[in-house]
């Protein structure tokens, strides 16, 4: 499917169910809102090598100081990491490589005038124990699709219609597998066109806390 953001017309308006196959970003309310004015950053803008997150430590970074820094790839070897969604206009791509003794990823609330992370979140092969705990806070529900086709799990979908998805998240996370084990069992399931792979929705709710955990690992 065509994303183009230099004119807004060309973004199709299709049902949300629709949009999120092919492990594409499902942002099409969140760009027409954002992308007349937005800063789209060069993932490649001077930054030095990827930053180490290693065991007590925690690193505290808004939308805004990622966008100063250049800083877009991190290595979570024990420690936390958490972003801040405060940066409007902000539309930035951050690598974050699991390593050995894995670690936290945690996205605050959203802000009141909040930008847009996108996560790409890759497990070492060779550490037995890269197991991150990704977080979101300050939401009613979030939503995790696995889409056969592409062998992509999405979390924090950001488009749709508010009964749908999610109205408060401000960062999605990408991930290559089933990381969170969607089936039939546990899911809702979506038929694909032309024999292709069926697509699994499952919304799970924070209820009282606002908070909602979700562990990932090898």
């Amino acid at each position: 499917m065509v994303r183009r953001t230099d004119r807004l017309h060309d973004l199709p308006g299709k049902r949300p169910d629709q949009e999120i196959r092919g492990g594409s970003f499902v942002l099409r309310r969140t760009l027409m809102e954002i992308a007349r004015n937005a800063s789209m950053f060069d993932s490649n803008c001077g930054a030095s090598e990827r930053q180490v997150i290693g065991t007590g430590t925690w690193l505290r970074n808004s939308l805004v100081d990622i966008a100063r820094s250049c800083q877009r790839d991190y290595v979570l070897r024990g420690g936390t990491v958490e972003f801040d969604s405060t940066g409007a206009l902000h539309i930035l791509w951050v690598r974050i490589m699991v390593a050995t003794h894995g670690g936290r990823l945690i996205l605050g609330p959203k802000s009141a005038d909040p930008g847009l992370l996108l996560l790409d979140v890759s497990l070492d092969d060779e550490a037995a124990d890269a197991t991150v705990s990704i977080v979101f806070r300050g939401v009613a529900s979030l939503t995790v699709t696995y889409d056969g086709d592409t062998d992509m799990t999405l979390i924090g979908l950001l488009a749709g219609t508010p009964t749908e998805l999610d109205r408060n998240a401000w960062a999605v996370a990408r991930l290559r597998g089933n990381a969170c084990g969607l089936s039939e069992e546990n899911s809702r399931s979506i038929a694909g066109d032309n024999d292709s792979t069926p697509l699994y929705i499952r919304h799970y709710v924070a209820g009282e806390t606002r908070e909602i955990c979700l562990v990932i690992g090898q």
